[in-house]
Formats: C-alpha cells, structure tokens, sequence
C-alpha cells in the first residue's frame, strides 16, 4: 500500500451573484410581461434542467406572479428524453429536482405526447402537446456553455425549445443529427416553435462559478436568438476551470447527471469523446480516475467513458436502461463505455498512478477534486505547488491528506 500527500489549495473566481434571486425574477417579468394579456390564459411554465440552484424558488416567484397577473399556470415538464422518456420518470425527475405540486403550490402535467408544429428542411419540429395546446408558454432555464458543441446557441432557452419541449421525440429527432444537428438546426427549429407555439416570454438564468445565481433576464420572442447568444458569452465567462493546463492524474470523488449532463463536464476535463470531434487541448489530462456515481443521478452514468479508471461500487450503481437511452439519444455511445473497474477506490488510484510505469509518484501531477462542478477546493500532489505558488488567483491552504493507494491487479 503505498501513500500519496495532497494538499488543499482554494481558487478565486469572479463570482457576481444576486442578493435578492426573487425579486430580481419578479422585475424581469414585470419588464417583460407589460405587454402580455395574461388574464384567463392556461399557461404552461417550463422546468426540468438538473442542477440550478434557487429552481424551486424562480418557479415559485414566476407561477404567483402568472397568478397575480389572473393567468392559470402549471409546470410542464421539458427534458426530452430523460427521465427514462415516461410521465413517471419525468415526475421522478422534478421531484429529485425539489420539484412537485407540494413544493411549488401549482399543477404540475407531464406527457411524453407531441404535437408536430414544422418541418425545417424536411425535418419535423415537434412540441409538448400540453405546452402547445395551452394559452402561453414561459420557458424557464438556465443558460451556459454545452457539454457536447460549441455554436451561436447552446445549452439554454432554445434548446429547452427543440428538445427538452420536444420529449423523447424530439429529443430523438435532433440528436439522430449528431453534434452538427446541434450546431445547425437548434436555431432555425426554435425560431420555428417561436413563431408556431404560444410562447410570450422567457427568463434566462446565469450562474457563476460558484453554482450562484448571477443573474435572471426576461427575453420576449422578438429578441430571443440574439439576447441569449449574448448571455451565452457573459455565462461562458463566469464558468469554472481547472487551473492547470496539464494534469498526469485527475481524481473525481464523484460524478453525476446533477452536476453535468455529460456526468463529468467535458469543458472541464478537456475530454469529449464523440466520433469524429477532436478532444480540446486545454486541459490536457493523462489519466482520469472517477470514484462514484451521485445518488441523485438515479442510476444514469453518462459520461463514465470520459474516465480511463472505475470502482465497482461506481459500476453497481448504473442503470444501464437510463444510461444507454440517454447515450442512444445523443448517439454519443462512447460515453456509456465501462473504463477498467477497480474493486476499490484505493485500487483505482493505484491502477491510475501504475499505469505510468515506473515513475515516482511524487513527481506526478495529481489533483484531485469532489466533482467537477465544485472547483473552488482542490487537492493537488506536491509536483503542482510551485506553480500554484505563480497563480494569483489559486493559494495554498494548511490542510494537507494522505491518499492510500494499491498498486497490485
């Protein structure tokens, strides 16, 4: 058993957040709402993102304040497929979320049935039957870079539009696309639905690097595609990293669909995996060891074929079903790929640090981290200290761990 010495450093990131998350929702929709007649309309509110914080609250000040203005508002589910594409699934999904009828105080009404509203080059557009059939749409989501692409438009509003509002079908219909689908057709699908489907308004919600709300914009239909390719670039901004360019070893004690899409964000750890994409080369990480799978990612391990090492209590967590319909979806299969499996997490880093022949491990650069949503706390090997030392924004704590490892098969 040999023993390995990590030491605690903390990065500093420009992190602008809202003091007051509600109120900031509510003026945006009074900015954005002047217009609306709202009164007697069914309108359809939409949630199904993972991870943004504050969710429960946003749809709670949006769904009164619909209230308020004399609409009738309810929740409708938008998350293509997830969900293991089913109505039960999807209220599975929103309850993990903080989201049921009990938490929010309004109805919540999923279907996985569509209503086609277009063909874009011979493509179908398809839409949620109950948004769709409803009096208005608000969408709701957060916007930030896309795990998979990078365009005009990527993970936000627009793509709730096609593909989360699409269900299953929808969700199908674009990936079947491959990433150039994504790069091409999300624009001119959306502006479709946008001239096709009751949508009046949106809200755009950024976060920071600290998983903060930063801030939330109203968006109306007329200014949609170019006000949230704009907002793309500000969330792109406040991102997280890794504050390396090269890594030998990176550990992830966790990974999970409620901290990437991708389990293990690919802008993060450089590595992409999809046919025909090359990888990016910042950063460029030798070997990646991941430890466990979240629980509130319920069995889905997309993403797991970003890793080269595993533990087996990771592998005994997966459910194949959610994992391969999520990977058959976006036709990305490289990514549900089993790595090697270690019987414990002791072995998986000894595997990792064995699979560099004979080096000595205190000359290899190692960080280690809780996921690779949670960047501000590193743990890193003594090789990277002194270039911690020259970052301005990274400083060395006084807490140091020593990591076991087992190097034997």
């Amino acid at each position: 058993m040999g023993q390995l010495i990590l030491h605690k450093v903390e990065q500093r990131f420009h992190a602008p957040r809202l003091s007051d998350v509600a109120g900031k929702a509510r003026s945006e929709l009074q900015r954005i709402s002047a217009n609306l007649d709202l009164n007697g309309k069914r309108v359809a509110v939409t949630a199904g993102s993972r991870g943004i914080q504050n969710i429960v609250l946003i749809l709670q000040t949006v769904l009164g304040f619909l209230k308020e203005k004399g609409a009738e508002p309810c929740i409708v589910p938008a998350m293509g497929s997830h969900g293991g594409g089913t109505v039960e699934g999807q209220l599975n999904m929103l309850a993990s979320l903080g989201i049921t009828e009990e938490t929010i105080g309004f109805p919540i009404k999923p279907t996985i049935e569509v209503v086609e509203v277009g063909r874009y080059k011979d493509i179908p557009v398809y839409q949620n039957r109950n948004a769709f059939e409803s009096d208005a749409i608000v969408v709701v989501n957060r916007v930030k870079t896309h795990t998979s692409f990078k365009s005009k438009l990527e993970s936000g509003l627009s793509k709730m539009l096609v593909v989360g509002l699409g269900n299953p079908a929808g969700a199908a219909n674009i990936h079947r696309f491959g990433i150039e689908g994504m790069k091409t057709l999300i624009e001119p699908m959306a502006s479709m639905i946008l001239d096709k489907t009751p949508v009046c308004c949106g809200l755009v919600i950024i976060e920071n690097a600290e998983e903060a709300t930063a801030d939330i914009v109203g968006v109306l239909p007329g200014e949609w595609i170019d006000k949230e390719a704009g907002l793309l670039i500000e969330s792109k901004s406040l991102m997280p990293s890794l504050p390396f360019r090269n890594i030998d070893l990176l550990i992830v004690e966790e990974m999970g669909k409620c901290y990437s899409g991708t389990g293990m964000d690919t802008n993060v750890i450089g590595r992409v995996r999809i046919h025909d994409t090359e990888d990016p080369n910042n950063p460029y990480i030798k070997r990646i060891a991941v430890l466990d799978l979240a629980e509130s990612s319920h069995g889905n391990a997309t993403g797991i074929g970003l890793a080269d090492i595993t533990t087996r209590k990771l592998v005994d967590k997966i459910d194949l079903h959610a994992t391969y319909l999520n990977v058959m979806s976006s036709t990305f299969v490289l990514r549900a790929m089993i790595p090697m499996t270690a019987p414990n997490e002791e072995k998986a880093v000894g595997w990792a640090i064995r699979s560099f022949g004979e080096v000595d491990v205190n000359q290899l650069r190692i960080v280690r981290i809780a996921n690779t949503l949670h960047l501000q706390h590193l743990w890193v090997s003594e090789a990277l200290l002194s270039e911690v030392e020259a970052l301005s924004h990274v400083a060395k704590l006084q807490e140091s761990r020593i990591i076991e490892y087992d190097t034997s098969m």
